[in-house]
């Protein structure tokens, strides 16, 4: 059995304390490293849509997969990253695919709608060495 599932990954937020906010150094990172750009919303948002593959897992948990889908396939996951115009990382934030389930992917496809997961992260920190604070964050996908 394979589907697909839109998802939209709304991000809310400031961006890292120590990055310069040039256009084009912010976006959802793909497996080769590429940085896609979301589309940025009148209340200053940024979404970002993807549609990642879905199969049935050992455990008959869906697996995702795609070129934006990374991790070991129990514990798949998005990227959020940003980086200087020359090319160094900043700072990157794993955003867990866990909790999608089945069910959500048919409402979803039923519905022909995306899954929706929100990001506020209006609070971005810093370690005391000055560098910026990623990390995992939770998302909870739900239709919209």
């Amino acid at each position: 059995m394979m589907e697909s599932v839109c998802l939209r990954l709304v991000y809310d937020g400031n961006g890292p304390l120590n990055w310069s906010g040039k256009p084009g150094t912010f976006g959802m990172q793909d497996k080769e490293g590429l940085l896609h750009t979301g589309v940025r919303g009148a209340n200053g948002t940024i979404s970002f849509d993807l549609t990642l593959q879905v199969k049935l897992g050992k455990s008959d948990a869906p697996i995702l997969f795609g070129s934006f889908a990374h991790g070991p396939p129990s514990g798949r996951f998005l990227y959020l990253a940003w980086c200087e115009a020359h090319g160094t990382l900043v700072q990157r934030l794993k955003l867990p695919l866990s909790g999608i389930t089945w069910n959500d992917i048919r409402s979803a496809f039923a519905r022909q709608e995306p899954l929706v997961g929100v990001l506020v992260d209006h609070h971005p920190r810093l370690t005391s060495t000055g560098a910026n604070i990623g990390g995992s964050r939770p998302i909870s996908w739900k239709l919209p």
